[in-house]
């Protein structure tokens, strides 16, 4: 069989990140449609990719595609799920035989509801994908019936029915690495904010779920017992960056918490130095109380260029608030012992905590501008389908099961401020952030001690591009 698998970029508008308009463009591989064709192409199945991020795709184009496949998948996530539902509708009305697959978070949080947001969707895959999409294939031909398929809803007769429980992959090592070849016409690593990775460029997971429980946050264990946490190998993941070190110059790790288990980390850094690798690593999930003096050095010499931290505010009470389990010395400390080692880091952070007010804000801000941070994101709260948040909302009847993505909004009795005032903030935040001079000649400094023009571009691009005049 031949697999068509289409992806939309997630759609996201934050205002706070140097004035941006909403981002539709794919910056990551869609890594998720990437083991699904490494699991089919195992099977001796075909598979093309489209990116809707990466390419302009006419209808025609479609078309044509459309013609040498056999079925169709698509990622869904909360906030794309329309536009998925749009393509659905225009596939189906070149073809309405071909069977339609739909997965992704929309999929897993909503289950039967998916299809209902997608109606010319056939089927929708609960959780993990790998092992359920070759059992589909044995249904489309004709030797499996859908009822016997774990973690699936189809459409039987108009009605929306469920089969058997989705099974979690334990031993995420069985898994065949990501078929990153069926993208390779494709630029990614073009990111909007922060100094650029060198290309060609890819990313990479290493875990699966989360140890922590912060209360912002939809997890798939929120909804799914049993889902936890789970690793690959040390030994798995060394062999994926050999590969990768073969044709990509820089790889994000796009785990959640890529340092969490630190004998594995001091593994797997181990045993990069032993083989030699070139390739330079970006690590998008780190959390703070990580940091560790050994394995950071270990990490500098491995070619470890970069760290991402979910900080989320700069004031303990609204860390303890969102369930962040960490503490403002452990954010001080891994950020200037990530200034020591010289990555280039990113701190992400959330306005309007329920408990949240004026001088929080204002103190998260000063915290801020204290940290040797190269990149500070600042986003208003949201009230996301599958977070502590959301389903306390729910409960208390400030917000409707059937709203998968809800602003902090004070006229909802969700928090101080309203959205306009929360977006304010995060102007505010950027402005003051990003036009200190010390942050400003500090980045110069370093651009030219470290011969990196892509920290001058990025500094050209924050000084361009956010109307500042319009900022309070």
């Amino acid at each position: 069989m031949k697999f068509l698998l289409l992806r939309h970029p997630e759609e996201w508008t934050q205002p706070g990140i140097l004035g941006h308009p909403p981002n539709r463009s794919s910056i990551y591989p869609p890594i998720g449609l990437l083991y699904i064709g490494a699991s089919l192409e195992q099977n001796g199945h075909k598979v093309e990719i489209i990116d809707f991020g990466a390419e302009s795709v006419s209808e025609k184009h479609l078309e044509n595609c459309l013609m040498t496949a056999n079925a169709v998948g698509m990622t869904v996530y909360t906030n794309n799920y329309k536009s998925v539902a749009d393509t659905a509708k225009v596939i189906k009305q070149l073809d309405p035989e071909i069977p339609i697959i739909i997965g992704g978070p929309h999929c897993t949080f909503l289950k039967e509801r998916a299809l209902s947001d997608i109606p010319d969707a056939d089927i929708a895959v609960d959780l993990e994908g790998e092992c359920v999409i070759l059992d589909i294939v044995r249904f489309l031909h004709g030797r499996k019936k859908l009822s016997d398929i774990n973690g699936i809803y189809y459409r039987e007769n108009n009605q929306i029915k469920s089969a058997k429980n989705s099974e979690i992959i334990k031993d995420l090592d069985s898994l065949p690495f990501p078929a990153r070849h069926l993208v390779e016409k494709y630029d990614y690593g073009n990111f909007p904010w922060g100094v650029q990775p060198k290309k060609k460029f890819t990313s990479m997971l290493t875990t699966r779920g989360c140890l922590f429980r912060c209360r912002f946050c939809a997890k798939y264990d929120n909804i799914r017992k049993g889902y936890g946490f789970r690793e690959r190998s040390a030994e798995n993941v060394v062999e994926e960056i050999q590969v990768i070190n073969e044709k990509y110059r820089s790889v994000k790790i796009v785990d959640e918490n890529f340092l969490a288990d630190q004998k594995r980390a001091h593994r797997i850094f181990d045993m990069l130095l032993e083989i030699g690798t070139t390739i330079d690593i970006l690590i998008m999930g780190a959390r703070v109380d990580s940091a560790e003096r050994e394995l950071y050095k270990k990490m500098k010499k491995a070619n470890v260029t970069y760290l991402g931290f979910g900080i989320e505010s700069g004031t303990q009470a609204v860390l303890d608030c969102y369930n962040k389990k960490i503490t403002l010395d452990q954010i001080r400390r891994a950020v200037e012992l990530s200034r020591e080692m010289n990555f280039s880091t990113v701190g992400s952070f959330i306005l309007g905590a329920p408990i949240e007010r004026e001088e929080h804000i204002e103190e998260t801000i000063k915290f801020v501008c204290s940290l040797p941070l190269d990149t500070a994101i600042f986003r208003p709260l949201k009230y996301e389908l599958g977070s502590d948040l959301w389903a306390e909302a729910v409960k208390n009847k400030k917000i409707s099961s059937e709203e998968y993505l809800v602003p902090a909004d004070s006229r909802r009795g969700l928090g101080h401020f309203t959205v306009e005032e929360l977006y304010e903030y995060t102007k505010k935040a950027t402005t003051r952030f990003y036009l200190r001079p010390n942050y400003i000649l500090g980045q110069i400094y370093r651009a030219f001690l470290g011969k990196d023009t892509n920290r001058l571009k990025n500094l050209f691009r924050v000084a361009t591009s956010y109307p500042w005049r319009n900022i309070v």
